[in-house]
C-alpha cells in the first residue's frame, strides 16, 4: 500500500506553472477584509459563502486569480449575489476570473444574473448545454432555452463559455491547480498500473440510479503544494464510489466540502475512508442538508479533526449536528462565511468563522 505522501504524488494532476507571485494589490472592503488579506498573503484563500443551503465557494489564488464555484439561489432580493460580492471584497478582489457551475440546479446557478450585474466575470465553465450538441450528454433538469434561469445564464456567458470534462484543468496562473475528476456522469481515467483500493472490498451496495443532474456534477480537486481541497458539487452515492473504486482517483484530501449540502444520498463512506480528510465543511442551510446520517458518517472518519457547518440543522436534534463552536451561523438568517487560508507551501491551513471569528490551524497530510 502506498504512503499518504506517495499517493498524493501519484495522483498529481496537471499543474499550470507560470507567472511569479504578484505583489499585494490594494484591498477592497472593510478592515476585517484587510485582516483576511494580510493573514492569507502569498497563499490560497477559500470562502464557503452562506447561501442558505445552496452552494457558492470562492477560491482566490496567490496570484489574486478568483474562481467561484456555483452562485447560490435566485431571488430573495439578490441576497446570494450580494453575499458573494461581500466575500469577494473581503478577499481583496473586484472581479471573478473563472465561474464554474457544477450542475444545472437553481441552488447552484440561480445567482448568475444578479452576480453579472455587480462584478465582471471573465470565463464561464460548465458541463455543457443542450445546444452544444455533445454526444452522449443528457440534461434531465435543464437548463431549457425558455427557462428564465437558463436564459439569464446564456446571456451572461455568451462568448465566454467553456465545457469541462474529466481530466481537464482550469487554466490558472502560478502553482495552484484545479483538475476535473468527474463531470456529466464520467470519471477521470485511472493511471496505468494504479493499485486497487482495498477499502472497496467492504464498500456498501449501490443505491438506485440517480437520474437527476446531481449525479452529473463537476468534481474539482484544487492543489497548492502539500494542500488538497475537494469539491464534488452535489455528486451522489454511486458516482462517488466510482471516484475511489476499483482504484483511488482522488488521493488524500486535506479539506473536504461535504457533498450535496450534507445529504445522506451523498458522502459515500468508502470515499470518505479513502480520501481521509482532515477538515470537512458543510454548506447546508437551516432546513436544507445536514442530515443526521451524514453528520454521524463524518464522526466515524478517524482522520477528521473538525467538521464545520454553515448552519445548525433546525430539523434535527442538537446532538445530530456538529459541535456548536463549529457552526458559523447560529442565527438562521445567516450571512457569515467560513474562511480557509493556506500558506504558499501548503504545509498547513487555517479555518476561521467569518472575517474575525474563532480560528484553528491544521497541518496537511
Amino acid at each position: 500500500m502506498m504512503t499518504r505522501r506517495g499517493r498524493k504524488k501519484a495522483w498529481a494532476g496537471s499543474v499550470f506553472m507560470g507567472a511569479a507571485l504578484l505583489g499585494l494589490t490594494m484591498l477592497l472592503g472593510s478592515p476585517q477584509g484587510r485582516a483576511s488579506e494580510v493573514d492569507a498573503a502569498g497563499g490560497l484563500q477559500i470562502y464557503f459563502i452562506d447561501v442558505q443551503g445552496g452552494a457558492a465557494t470562492l477560491v482566490v489564488t496567490p496570484e489574486r486569480e478568483s474562481i467561484l464555484i456555483d452562485t447560490g439561489w435566485p431571488g430573495e432580493g439578490d441576497r446570494d449575489p450580494e453575499r458573494i460580492v461581500k466575500a469577494l471584497k473581503d478577499a481583496g478582489c473586484d472581479r471573478i476570473d473563472h465561474l464554474v457551475t457544477t450542475h444545472w440546479h437553481m441552488d447552484h446557478y440561480g445567482g448568475v444574473a444578479g452576480l453579472a450585474k455587480r462584478v465582471p466575470i471573465g470565463r464561464f465553465w460548465d458541463r455543457g448545454l443542450p445546444e452544444d450538441g455533445v454526444a452522449g450528454q443528457v440534461f434531465p433538469d435543464g437548463p431549457k432555452p425558455d427557462d428564465p434561469l437558463g436564459i439569464a445564464y446564456r446571456e451572461a456567458s455568451r462568448g465566454k463559455r467553456g465545457v469541462l470534462k474529466p481530466g481537464d484543468a482550469l487554466p490558472l496562473r502560478g502553482d495552484v491547480s484545479a483538475v476535473v475528476l468527474a463531470a456529466s456522469g464520467h470519471v477521470v481515467e485511472a493511471p496505468a498500473g494504479a493499485p486497487a483500493d482495498p477499502a472497496c472490498d467492504s464498500a456498501p451496495e449501490d443505491m438506485p440510479r440517480d437520474g437527476s443532474d446531481n449525479a452529473l456534477s463537476i468534481v474539482l480537486r484544487f492543489r497548492l503544494g502539500k494542500f488538497d481541497f475537494l469539491d464534488c458539487g452535489d455528486l451522489t452515492w454511486n458516482l462517488e464510489r466510482k471516484l475511489v473504486c476499483p482504484v483511488d482517483l482522488v488521493g488524500k484530501i486535506d479539506l473536504y466540502q461535504v457533498t450535496h449540502h450534507g445529504q445522506d444520498i451523498s458522502n459515500h463512506p468508502t470515499l470518505l475512508q479513502t480520501i481521509a480528510p482532515t477538515v470537512a465543511i458543510m454548506n447546508n442551510g437551516p432546513r436544507k442538508g445536514g442530515s443526521a446520517a451524514t453528520v454521524q458518517r463524518l464522526r466515524e472518519v478517524p482522520s477528521i479533526q473538525a467538521a464545520y457547518q454553515l448552519h445548525r440543522n433546525a430539523e434535527t436534534a442538537e446532538g445530530e449536528n456538529t459541535s456548536p463552536e463549529l457552526i458559523a451561523n447560529p442565527d438562521p438568517a445567516g450571512g457569515r462565511y467560513i474562511h480557509v487560508s493556506v500558506p504558499a507551501d501548503g504545509s498547513s491551513f487555517k479555518v476561521r468563522l467569518g472575517a474575525d471569528g474563532a480560528e484553528r490551524t491544521f497541518e496537511t497530510h
